[in-house]
């Protein structure tokens, strides 16, 4: 089926001609005949680069083409870097069609107005979730719901969120078109079936995909044939990784740790080095200088930087959740450019950016959890793994490699993954933590209501279609809510408090506010001590928190034990034994967070906890997230430390001490840089305004004249902010201190 035959506007085929779709992929032919562009719902699943990126946005073009409609089109999926992946596709057609495309992935405590004004918006399923808990009025106006990585439903974390989301949504706009994207799914029927979709199954791929499993130097392949391995490193995974190099192709090897990541990187840079071949056979030339320059060229992160530069000038890398954004990004450019022979990575790759290899080798098929050691992953997360494999227009076939270590294992691997059956995507909706959130998210929308009636909005949710409606677990959690001031609950009629309302909307679990407000109670002042607020806002399920050393455990079980006391808890009563542990971890955290906050360098930090920047940065987001809500809780029970925790956030995002808070909100301004201009006599934004752009250019060096034009901006309209709120006290005060007529003749 040709473009220029689909039922849509002349301009929008002519657009997505110009970009190169001329002619439709057999799983596109099946969901435009399943009545795609006629608003049917629809679910596909297809494998990795089969085109279901097109199939969304056929279902847009399509919506936002019927005239004299108000018509939005929601694109939601699990993660930051798909939403702007897709958006940048999506603006780059949809704006020269005059349409407008809008992204939002975080801040939870945002309505943002200006996402109503947009014909597209392109969020994560938590922001979703978020604007159904502010009661964004134009959700009602969404007539087109485009759900990728749908079988995210059958997550323990997340599934809920995207379960629930979907479900309001359907009810609140009846006859949306749904149109849900995956390639691991099983019980694609069931799926369909509960979002009432016709259902577009195919195992089409523009490139062929190999599957085999690797033992004692031969590869068996999953159709019957054989090939072998040439010995050429001390290690199987870099022995068939180096073997698609020599063949022309790139190579992405999955391991299941970050260490992992690292030492098999650096083992194949030692081989290269001893090894001429492997050297010759991994050499990207001249071409790795750019990347290995912006490395270099950084003030921050020296040593990691150092090892990834050295390594991508051997044409080899490492990628997993601890680097730095902008070191993430340097690897997938470079392994794109096809700079980078060999990618060593952690799972995290696989769910994020499209970066397709000839040849993907899956080191192991165990991953640790924590709590639970060593496990088997399941079968659709290494299909996940393997759909990364065969470029389209750049290989021939890709090829995914299971590493085995015995015959045993490699008939295992081969019978249990190669021609494994994909587990079925199961609703987790009834989990606590859930179930909690989302019980209060749909009482606070519906005012009074019945028990029966929040019950009612479950209706629609994939666990209904499963098991039947959770009636009993949600009279149950509303009790719960109930006795933690979160609802007022009679009989069997239930209402928000004030409170409650405030915790949904900040996107926290309820047992994050109860603690919060429990803790907070015992803090009763305007500065409670840091300390205590920063290990209260960690203790908290939505908090991320770094572990401690083995060895130091016990004593910080002991020390968390004490405080908790402290703050009105009672441990191995009220508290358990778990969440002690979790409280010792937290407590360590906020020892981290307060060198943070106290200014020491992110270097010194991260070698003296043992972590990696991406692990910071994880750690001070959340932090500073849950430090404003703490803030926001204080303000809606008039708890005098509010606007303390006010600045504290701020204090928290930006790594600052309380006199560097106001210069930090200039853009540009970071935490050194605060620092700089402090230490210069520049103490408050109002001291810079006299400045010109030059000059605060070249008292911050690297800085830039237009990003000093934008801070010295915001600085001169903080220097008018205070000199009207200066004025109105002034006016204030003269007319509290002047005396009446009445007061001389009554004196």
């Amino acid at each position: 089926m040709r473009v220029e035959d689909l039922p849509l506007p002349t301009e929008a085929k002519r657009v997505l001609l110009e970009r190169g779709y001329s002619e439709l992929f057999p799983p596109q032919e099946e969901a435009v005949r399943a009545g795609l562009l006629n608003g049917e719902s629809i679910v596909v699943a297809s494998p990795t680069g089969s085109g279901k990126s097109l199939i969304a946005l056929l279902a847009g073009l399509r919506a936002l083409a019927e005239p004299g409609k108000r018509c939005r089109v929601v694109y939601a999926a699990p993660l930051r870097s798909l939403v702007y992946e897709r958006a940048e596709e999506w603006r780059s057609i949809l704006e020269s069609l005059g349409r407008r495309v809008a992204v939002s992935t975080g801040d939870y405590d945002r309505v943002e107005p200006w996402l109503g004004e947009a014909d597209a918006v392109m969020v994560t399923y938590e922001k979703l979730d978020s604007l159904l808990r502010h009661g964004a009025s134009w959700l009602a106006d969404v007539c087109v719901l485009i759900v990728d990585e749908i079988h995210y439903v059958g997550d323990l974390r997340r599934g809920p969120v995207l379960e629930t989301v979907i479900a309001r949504l359907m009810a609140m706009n009846d006859g949306m078109q749904v149109v849900a994207l995956s390639a691991t799914i099983s019980n694609a029927g069931e799926i369909a079936a509960w979002l009432g979709a016709r259902l577009v199954e195919s195992n089409w791929r523009p490139v062929e995909l190999r599957e085999g499993v690797f033992n004692n130097y031969v590869i068996e392949w999953g159709d019957g044939g054989e090939s072998r391995v040439e010995k050429r490193t001390r290690n199987h995974s870099l022995d068939v990784a180096l073997d698609a190099v020599a063949d022309g192709g790139q190579a992405l090897v999955f391991v299941n740790s970050r260490r992992k990541a690292v030492e098999l990187a650096e083992k194949l840079a030692a081989a290269a080095a001893n090894d001429s071949e492997v050297r010759r056979l991994l050499d990207p030339g001249g071409a790795a200088g750019p990347y290995v320059s912006i490395l270099r060229e950084r003030q921050e992160h020296r040593e990691l930087n150092e090892k990834l530069a050295r390594l991508l000038s051997l044409g080899i890398g490492f990628h997993h959740a601890g680097l730095a954004s902008y070191q993430r990004d340097v690897v997938e450019k470079a392994f794109r450019a096809r700079v980078l022979r060999v990618l060593v990575a952690t799972p995290t790759l696989a769910a994020g950016v499209n970066l397709p290899a000839r040849r993907v080798v899956v080191d192991t098929l165990y991953r640790f959890r924590p709590g639970r050691g060593s496990e088997p992953i399941k079968v659709s997360e290494y299909k996940q793994l393997a759909g990364r494999a065969g470029r389209p227009g750049l290989d021939p076939v890709g090829e995914a490699v299971i590493i085995a270590r015995t015959q045993e294992q490699a008939w295992e691997a081969l019978i249990g993954y190669v021609q494994g059956e994909l587990e079925p995507i199961v609703s987790k909706l009834v989990s606590e933590a859930a179930l909690r959130s989302q019980v209060l998210a749909v009482v606070s929308s519906l005012g009074v209501a019945t028990v029966a009636e929040v019950a009612r909005v479950f209706e629609r949710t994939l666990y209904t279609v499963q098991v039947g409606p959770p009636l009993e677990e949600i009279d149950r959690i509303s009790w719960t809510l109930s006795e933690y001031g979160f609802i007022d609950r009679v009989g069997d009629v239930v209402e928000a408090t004030e409170t409650g309302r405030r915790v949904a909307e900040l996107y926290i679990d309820p047992l994050t506010g109860h603690r919060m407000l429990r803790g907070l109670e015992a803090l009763h002042s305007e500065r409670p001590p840091l300390e205590r607020l920063l290990f209260l806002a960690l203790w908290s399920p939505d908090a991320t928190r770094i572990r401690p050393p083995r060895g130091l455990h016990l004593a910080l079980e002991m020390e968390a034990e004490q405080l908790l006391e402290d703050l009105g808890f009672t441990p191995y009563e009220e508290v358990g034994e778990a969440d002690i542990a979790v409280a010792a971890e937290a407590l360590y955290t906020a020892d981290m967070l307060l060198d943070w906050v106290m200014e020491k360098p992110e270097d010194v930090i991260l070698a003296k906890y043992g972590i990696d920047p991406g692990d910071l940065r994880g750690v001070v987001e959340t932090s500073a997230w849950l430090v404003y809500s703490m803030a926001q809780l204080a303000r809606v029970t008039g708890h005098p430390a509010a606007a303390y925790l006010d600045k504290l956030t701020v204090m928290v995002k930006h790594g600052v001490q309380e006199e560097l808070v106001e210069l930090v909100k200039l853009p540009g301004i970071g935490r050194v840089r605060a620092r700089r201009l402090y230490e210069a006599g520049y103490r408050s934004p109002s001291d810079l305004a006299g400045l010109n752009p030059e000059q605060l250019a070249q008292l911050l060096r690297g800085l830039g004249e237009e990003r000093a034009r934008q801070a010295l901006a915001e600085a001169q309209r903080s220097a008018r902010r205070e000199h009207r709120v200066s004025k109105e006290k002034l006016s204030a005060d003269g007319r509290r201190g002047q005396r009446s007529i009445l007061d001389y003749l009554s004196g």
